[in-house]
């Protein structure tokens, strides 16, 4: 926290400002303006000097106070991924479908959740296709209904019948979507929860309103770019292919915004450098070395 001391103004009277202004020096001739003892930067004191704040921004410097979202940058690159692992979300999404299409399919479930013995506060809900947030929760909710699904195949003789009639046709060398959830698709879903948490956490983090997120932009990147990486070695039922095809897609996306660090935002790297955690200690290095190679880390 900055400690406030007093100090009296060019326009008389005196006010509180913080210790940060011992950083400036102010003009002689021009009591309202004090220039940075560190470069050429000059700096209005007084609410008077607002307009020549104004037309100092519109210099070059001024292309880095625009700054794009992070939660938009990693909706973008998760959506990509669940391109990939489409056919266990669609299968498991028409199965929630078709169970809450009438209150009595409805009653019929919640009588196979007590012969199952799930224990949920919680019921099934369905997904906004085009909030993967909200596909996260819808997994992450349905995976704890799968003996309940089971379990109401074998009470309905339609569940079966229907499904296998909902969704596209498979395009040649491709999953096919249609028909109820498969024990393998259970086994996808349980891992890819797994990944998606990652993302649906930072997402809420990056999204805070009530505390400072600019000093962990950086390393919450550095965080995208090690479970990328760790991810696409995964493997699953015997299968690689599926996450390192997923993963790859979402690196794709990733670098187009911050493979390049030349091309982002230079206030990103600014940030971290000024949050006292990271400032003195070799963390902020490494995590550019990690991240970006030595040459760039040095």
């Amino acid at each position: 926290m900055l400690t406030l001391a007093v100090w009296g103004g060019g326009g008389g009277g005196s006010r509180k400002r913080s210790k940060a202004w011992m950083h400036f020096t102010v003009q002689k001739d021009d009591p309202d303006h004090a220039n940075c003892n560190y470069c050429d930067a000059v700096l209005g004191c007084k609410s008077a000097s607002a307009a020549y704040m104004k037309r100092s921004l519109t210099n070059a410097r001024s292309r880095y106070l625009g700054m794009r979202c992070v939660a938009h940058i990693i909706n973008l690159v998760v959506q990509d991924g669940l391109k990939i692992m489409c056919h266990p979300r669609n299968r498991i999404r028409s199965a929630i479908k078709f169970v809450r299409a009438s209150p009595t399919r409805l009653d019929l479930f919640k009588k196979c959740v007590q012969l199952s013995k799930v224990v949920s506060k919680g019921l099934i809900n369905i997904d906004v296709v085009t909030r993967w947030n909200s596909t996260f929760i819808m997994l992450e909710t349905a995976e704890k209904f799968e003996r309940a699904f089971e379990q109401y195949a074998l009470q309905d003789p339609n569940y079966k019948t229907e499904l296998e009639k909902t969704g596209p046709e498979p395009k040649p060398d491709t999953p096919d979507q249609r028909g109820p959830p498969t024990q393998s698709d259970w086994v996808y879903v349980r891992e890819f929860k797994q990944f998606l948490q990652h993302f649906y956490l930072l997402t809420n983090k990056v999204s805070g309103t009530k505390y400072v997120t600019a000093n962990t932009f950086l390393e919450d990147i550095a965080d995208v770019h090690f479970m990328l990486g760790e991810w696409s070695d995964h493997v699953i039922c015997g299968d690689g292919e599926i996450f390192k095809c997923m993963a790859t897609k979402m690196k794709t996306k990733y670098e187009k915004y911050w493979g390049d660090p030349e091309k982002m935002n230079k206030y990103i790297f600014i940030a971290a450098i000024l949050d006292p955690r990271t400032k003195e200690s070799h963390f902020f290095k490494d995590m550019i070395e990690d991240t970006y190679g030595s040459i760039i880390g040095n």
